[in-house]
């Protein structure tokens, strides 16, 4: 699994393409709509 280096306390921040790159964002979005789900 990839580092997440990305998250940090308050936020997600990171370098486009090195720390945050399209896979991630897709998994944080899959994450937030399972935890909306009702």
């Amino acid at each position: 699994m990839t580092k997440l280096t990305c998250f940090k306390a308050y936020d997600i921040r990171g370098r486009l393409g090195e720390e945050l790159n399209e896979d991630i964002a897709w998994r944080i979005g899959r994450a937030y709509g399972e935890y909306l789900k009702p």
